[in-house]
C-alpha cells in the first residue's frame, strides 16, 4: 500500500485512500479533504506515517519537517561488516550535490555463507534526501541493504571492493525478496513551534521547551529470522556455488 499515487492507476489502493475509515474528522482547527499523508516512505519501505486531520496541524507537521525537528529512525539489515556491534558511525556524503547525513549505530553481527557476515543496523537520518539511507549503505558504507534493487546493490561494488579488497559477491534474494529496511520510530515536537520565518536554531530551541509525541513499530519478525537463518547455515557449512559447497538461500 503506497502513501500516495506512484505510477499507479487509480485502482491501487493509497494509504491517503483508506484513511477516512480510520482517522476521525478533526474537532479543531479548519478540517481539511480527509486525512492527509505528511511525509512519504520510500518505496517497499514500511513503518509509522504521520497523518494530519486539518490544514493548520499539516502546516505545523510539515515546518516541523523542514526545520528537521522530526525524528525518524530505521532498522536495516545490511550485506558484509561495517563495525564492530554497538560502534556508531556517522556517514557525511552529498547525494546529487546536496548535503546528506545519517548516523548509524551497528546493533548486531552474523556470519553469513554468501556475503561474509550480515549486519543489523539502527539508521537516524538527520537530512532527508531521496533514498538516503540505501544510497548511503551502499555507494557509501559499501554495505546493500538486503534485497535492495539490482542497479542499487551493483552500486555498492566500488565501495564494497575499497573495504574487503575482494568483488561484491552476486545479489541473492532473501525472504521472498521483501527489502530489509523499516522505519521504527517517529518523534516531533507537540504542537506548533516554528513559522516559516524561524530559523532553524530558534525553532529547536522552542520545541526542546515542549514535550514530545512518537510513534513506533515493532520490528517485522523477519528481520531476526533472517539472522538467526544466517547465522545457523554459516554453522552448518553452508557455503555459496562459487565456492563448490552447497547453494543456501536463507
Amino acid at each position: 500500500m503506497h502513501c500516495t499515487p506512484c505510477e499507479y492507476t487509480k485502482s491501487h489502493l493509497t494509504l491517503e485512500a483508506f484513511l477516512p475509515a480510520l482517522v476521525p474528522p478533526t474537532t479543531r482547527g479548519t478540517p481539511s479533504k480527509g486525512p492527509k499523508v505528511c511525509h512519504r516512505l520510500d518505496f517497499r519501505v514500511c513503518g509509522p506515517v504521520v497523518v494530519a486531520s486539518s490544514t493548520e496541524t499539516m502546516r505545523a507537521i510539515k515546518l516541523a519537517f523542514q526545520k528537521r525537528l522530526v525524528h525518524k529512525e530505521y532498522r536495516a539489515i545490511v550485506c558484509g561488516h561495517v563495525g564492530e556491534e554497538g560502534e556508531r558511525l556517522t556517514v557525511d556524503s552529498p547525494l546529487d550535490g546536496d548535503h546528506a547525513e545519517t548516523s548509524i549505530e551497528v546493533l548486531r553481527v552474523v556470519p553469513c555463507p554468501h556475503f561474509g557476515h550480515l549486519s543489523e543496523l539502527a539508521l537516524w537520518p538527520v537530512t532527508g534526501r531521496h533514498q538516503q539511507l540505501r544510497r548511503h549503505c551502499a555507494e557509501t558504507l559499501g554495505a546493500p541493504i538486503v534485497n535492495d534493487e539490482p542497479a542499487r546493490f551493483a552500486s555498492a561494488g566500488p565501495a564494497w571492493e575499497r573495504r574487503t579488497g575482494r568483488p561484491l559477491p552476486p545479489a541473492t534474494s532473501r525472504d521472498a525478496g521483501q527489502l530489509f529496511l523499516q522505519a521504527v520510530r517517529v518523534q516531533m515536537p507537540w504542537g506548533a513551534v516554528a513559522s516559516a520565518e524561524t530559523t532553524s536554531a530558534e525553532a529547536a530551541s522552542a520545541a526542546a521547551a515542549v514535550p514530545r509525541i512518537e510513534a513506533q513499530a515493532q520490528i517485522a519478525d523477519r528481520f531476526p529470522r533472517l539472522l538467526a537463518t544466517s547465522a545457523r547455515a554459516f554453522a552448518e557449512g553452508w557455503g555459496t556455488a562459487a565456492e563448490g559447497g552447497r547453494t543456501y538461500l536463507a
